[in-house]
């Protein structure tokens, strides 16, 4: 399998990148929601800095894949398929990018409104530029609090798309996100 996408199918990289984004955002939803409803003190602190390590890596690997996705060919639709399905697609992928990056960037922020650095696996913390400030700490929290809401509900709409796209259409939509197009079909 090639590292460079084609017009039919994703290479390596996109399929790595997707993937390892895919597992990431799903663990920092359940440690969010771990949080959620857990007491102040140790334990939440520690879970609190994990999770915002892994938010870290995700946006890290985010960056890479948007990066990516510019420099590399895209592959196109299936041929049959309907501009509203089309334009349906392009609309939840780039919705997931602008909502996971608003996600990820509005943890920090709270964080380091908040007057305290991103910690990274309590092997160094990051001091962003910004000032402590309740009200800023506040709003960053809320949407902290909200955005992973629109994340989980296009992740939703984009899966039921794929199995649709699968299932239903039987196209290779799915195919090359995994295991790669059967060029037989």
């Amino acid at each position: 399998m090639a590292i460079r996408n084609t017009s039919s199918e994703f290479g390596s990289m996109a399929k790595w990148l997707h993937w390892l984004i895919t597992i990431g955002i799903f663990v920092l939803i359940y440690m969010g929601l771990e949080q959620a409803g857990m007491e102040r003190g140790p334990a939440k602190a520690e879970l609190r800095a994990l999770h915002g390590s892994v938010a870290l890596i995700v946006l890290l690997l985010m960056t890479i894949r948007l990066v990516w996705r510019w420099m590399s060919e895209v592959p196109a639709h299936p041929e049959g398929m309907a501009a509203w399905q089309k334009f349906s697609a392009r609309l939840v992928h780039w919705g997931i990018y602008l909502a996971v990056f608003v996600q990820l960037l509005s943890g920090p922020m709270t964080v380091a409104t908040g007057g305290r650095p991103v910690p990274f696996f309590n092997l160094f913390s990051i001091s962003l530029p910004v000032a402590e400030n309740e009200d800023s700490h506040h709003f960053y929290e809320e949407i902290h609090e909200f955005a992973w809401k629109i994340v989980a509900a296009l992740l939703v709409v984009h899966i039921l798309g794929a199995l649709y796209n699968h299932f239903v259409l039987k196209n290779d939509v799915v195919r090359r996100m995994t295991v790669g197009v059967n060029k037989d079909l």
